[in-house]
């Protein structure tokens, strides 16, 4: 066994006892949005999950720390975003990229095959249906997460984010329908896992500017593929309109009523 399978069981069976050994139930919405069973979902589906009246009290409070742009280490050259998130006293992991099909936007399901989602570029120039999806590790756990996708990301980029700065998964789950809706084709040299990873981690840049950002390994490779000249970065008007629609979404999500504000207005 090798050692990343060996250290992800090991994080889900201790978070597995704490979880059985806690005097206090979780929050059921924590079973839908961080579960205990490693789960890919698709960006539509898990941000709807987040910010209905079952759900969204409990995104509200979850908050992301740091933002990280992470390169694949197993010889390809997929980008990826992942979220450090605390929930309560616990930290949760949260990844989030695009790849080709995978079932579309419209189908939840739980990938048998990790490595296949996060293909390479493919060898046509042609445009096909974009992938994009969230994978949540079994509670939370980071070996878990990497476990899933067979693979240690190489980091690019970490925003930190300033304590004052509170950004939580319901702001999340506002922003990356959006940017799923700004590329629901797939193409190589266009719109891409480079692409999506971009347009993802710049409008958290500019909204949160008060941040630390420590550069990786992989900062000066971002974009970039061995075999073609790949463009990395959004366009100025893409990036503006992005930024608008997120903040009227955050705005509806935030007149959103929890169940227990529904159950009030009930009782009254």
């Amino acid at each position: 066994m090798s050692f990343l399978r060996l250290r992800a069981r090991l994080a889900v069976i201790f978070a597995r006892l704490q979880y059985l050994m806690s005097s206090h139930p979780p929050n059921p919405s924590i079973l839908t949005l961080l579960p205990d069973a490693t789960q890919s979902d698709t960006v539509r589906t898990w941000c709807g999950n987040a910010v209905v009246a079952e759900n969204v009290g409990y995104a509200r409070t979850a908050r992301v720390l740091s933002v990280v742009h992470s390169r694949s280490k197993n010889g390809k050259n997929h980008e990826d975003i992942v979220f450090q998130v605390r929930v309560g006293d616990e930290t949760s992991w949260i990844l989030t990229d695009q790849s080709v099909g995978g079932g579309g936007d419209s189908t939840s399901s739980l990938l048998p095959s990790p490595t296949a989602s996060r293909s390479d570029l493919a060898p046509s120039l042609s445009s096909t249906d974009a992938f994009d999806r969230i994978v949540v590790p079994a509670f939370g756990k980071l070996p878990a997460l990497k476990l899933y996708i067979d693979d240690d990301p190489v980091v690019a980029c970490t925003l930190n984010l300033h304590p004052d700065a509170f950004f939580s998964l319901a702001d999340l789950a506002g922003l990356l329908p959006i940017v799923n809706a700004k590329a629901r084709k797939y193409n190589p040299v266009s719109k891409q896992c480079y692409w999506y990873a971009w347009a993802v981690y710049e409008p958290i840049n500019r909204k949160y500017p008060d941040h630390e950002e420590i550069m990786g390994k992989a900062y000066t490779l971002r974009g970039t593929h061995f075999k073609l000249p790949v463009p990395c970065k959004v366009s100025k008007d893409e990036l503006e309109s992005i930024e608008v629609q997120w903040f009227a979404r955050t705005l509806e999500i935030s007149k959103v009523e929890t169940i227990s504000q529904v159950n009030s207005s009930i009782l009254d």
